[in-house]
């Protein structure tokens, strides 16, 4: 029996296996990684014969998807927990062993096609994922794909052009894909605080004062800072983006009577008096996916059906016990 990783695979990264048939496909859609049960506690919530997946597990693999693009669900990491313990189990029965050589092989390729070794290591650790949990998901990729020879399924799919156009039709039809404008503001506080109750009205009418010589000096955000000099206490806030749509109506006409070079204000707060600088807007265009892309995630779909009717068989043959029952799949 041949065990060998597909040659295909040698140049490819988690995301683009698409080009390489099924096998290539099992890495992007399987989503069977096993992560260790870590040195510290971690709450059981399934055991599958013997061997325990972990809230530690399940936190690993959703981080994991981040990066090799499976889906991040709970729900999913989970089910991917329990296919691979049930992978491992069998595998355990039946005497296959997957040497770590070959791991580290398909380890060392997959980290070529992410800039090295070094850079794929950095973006584990900033993601909070394990070196192992991603050796864990290459060993269980290949166990799958040796259980499914055993199992004398061959996975092979065909894309249905006429459900590629359809779902392609749907996904561009989608509102969130429409250019949307977005105003740019930024927000002024002249903050009242720690004032005894008695002294806050008279503060805030100080306060309102300023707030009108900050408005005399605007002549744009550009000029902003030079705006509040010299006032005590000034807050600016960070440049804000905003839909128009989800603004208050009188604040959006507002907007559209102040322009970039007057100032909306003062106006009273519980922080205590703030001005509104409006500074322009910009039109952003989201992406329109590629043809090519919708027909790869069909036949993506497609090779995540068949992969869960071999899974399927498998989980059959595990004892598999709920120790946390609202981690139950059914």
């Amino acid at each position: 029996m041949n065990r060998s990783f597909p040659s295909c695979m040698k140049n490819t990264i988690a995301g683009t296996f698409v080009r390489c048939g099924w096998a290539a496909a099992v890495l992007l859609v399987l989503v069977l990684g096993w992560a260790s049960v870590p040195a510290q506690a971690s709450k059981v919530l399934v055991l599958v014969n013997d061997r325990p997946v972990t809230d530690f597990d399940v936190s690993q693999r959703m981080k994991l998807n981040g990066i090799i693009g499976g889906r991040r669900d709970r729900k999913s990491a989970l089910r991917s927990q329990i296919n691979a313990a049930v992978l491992e189990t069998e595998a355990r029965k039946l005497g296959i062993v997957i040497p770590d050589t070959q791991v580290d092989k398909t380890l060392r390729a997959m980290a070529r096609n992410m800039g090295g070794m070094a850079k794929m290591k950095a973006t584990l650790r900033k993601r909070g994922v394990r070196l192992r949990t991603m050796k864990d998901y290459i060993r269980s990729t290949i166990l799958f794909r040796i259980m499914a020879r055993r199992m004398g399924k061959k996975l092979s799919v065909k894309v249905d052009e006429k459900e590629v156009e359809r779902k392609y039709r749907k996904i561009i039809s989608d509102p969130r894909l429409r250019p949307i404008t977005i105003y740019n503001l930024r927000q002024v506080t002249l903050p009242v605080e720690n004032v005894a109750p008695a002294m806050r009205q008279q503060l805030l009418y100080a306060r309102m004062v300023e707030a009108r010589q900050i408005m005399k000096r605007y002549k744009g955000c550009k000029r902003l800072r030079a705006a509040t000099s010299g006032i005590f206490n000034v807050r600016i806030s960070k440049p804000l983006q905003a839909d128009p749509k989800r603004l208050p109506g009188p604040l959006r006409k507002a907007i559209r009577l102040a322009g970039t070079k007057r100032m909306i204000g003062p106006i009273r707060s519980r922080a205590g008096v703030q001005l509104i600088a409006y500074c322009g807007s910009r039109k952003i265009v989201p992406p329109r996916p590629k043809r090519e892309q919708i027909a790869a995630m069909v036949r993506s779909e497609a090779m995540g059906r068949e992969i869960e009717r071999v899974m399927k068989e498998l989980r059959k043959k595990a004892y598999i016990e709920y120790k946390d029952k609202s981690a139950a799949i059914r």
